[in-house]
């Protein structure tokens, strides 16, 4: 019943940080589409900071759309009962982790290690070119 209790609460958390994220979202596209439809004015440095805007805007949509996409796997893990189980080592993860970051896929070390790795291979994979 607990754990019962304890995955209603984080699919709540879930699914609410799901809704801010496309009201954000079509805000946000809402945004810059009234950029996209401004008049451009043809001083150039008016014009590459309305690219900036635009640019930014449009990534911040993107970066919105895949933390939906994260939130809708870990509801998917959620309803077939593999929620809250390290994809790498099989354990299951800290409450603490999965209050802090609900839709994650590893327990801490394995995800330190993921990312400690990562920033090794890096570098290496930079001087090879």
């Amino acid at each position: 019943m607990a754990r019962e209790r304890k995955l209603a609460h984080l699919r709540s958390i879930l699914q609410r940080r799901r809704r801010q994220l496309l009201e954000a979202a079509a805000a946000g596209s809402r945004e810059v589409a009234a950029l996209h439809n401004q008049p451009r004015d043809p001083e150039l440095e008016e014009s590459a900071q309305t690219e900036m805007a635009d640019s930014t805007l449009s990534h911040l949509v993107e970066t919105e759309r895949l933390e939906v996409a994260h939130i809708d796997a870990a509801l998917a893990r959620m309803d077939a009962g593999v929620f809250g189980v390290c994809i790498d080592c099989g354990d299951p993860i800290s409450r603490d982790r999965l209050e802090a970051v609900p839709f994650t896929l590893r327990c801490e070390e394995d995800a330190e290690r993921r990312e400690a790795g990562q920033r090794v291979a890096s570098p290496a994979s930079t001087h090879s070119l």
